[in-house]
């Protein structure tokens, strides 16, 4: 008898422990979440700010630098459960953005990219946002 009310007490002391573990985790997870979103909406203003400066070759870089790097972890953000699109408008633009072939054509429409990041800075999940952004890639990179 004293068995079993042992091994009943060790199951029901485990079971509190995986609890507590479990909640901590999801904590944790969550966290880290919120740190992702947070620096992806840091990453999508500073596209907006670089864009909003004169162009020239140092802006130019920095542009692509910010786009580059909010590309790469647009993937990671809970915005993109809620538009597909996020991760390939922006890989797109930052392969528009880097081509040569392409890349006048993309700057020369650096308000209606200026547009779309704005909008992007106060709603990351927006899918006009991204559908504009591929717009904009397809008609100055894919298309020729």
């Amino acid at each position: 008898m004293k068995k079993w009310a042992f091994c009943i007490s060790l199951l029901f002391l485990g079971l509190i422990i995986m609890g507590y573990n479990y909640v901590e985790g999801n904590t944790k997870a969550q966290n880290l979440q919120n740190s992702i979103d947070t620096k992806f909406k840091y990453e999508l203003s500073n596209v907006l700010g670089s864009l909003s400066m004169m162009m020239n070759d140092y802006t130019y870089r920095s542009v692509l630098s910010s786009v580059s790097n909010v590309a790469s972890i647009s993937e990671l953000t809970s915005y993109e459960e809620q538009n597909d699109n996020l991760d390939i408008s922006l890989y797109n633009l930052y392969i528009s953005l880097r081509e040569d072939k392409s890349k006048d054509k993309v700057l020369s429409r650096a308000d209606e990219l200026r547009d779309v990041f704005m909008v992007l800075v106060t709603d990351p999940a927006s899918k006009e946002a991204t559908d504009k952004l591929i717009q904009i890639t397809d008609e100055t990179f894919f298309k020729e």
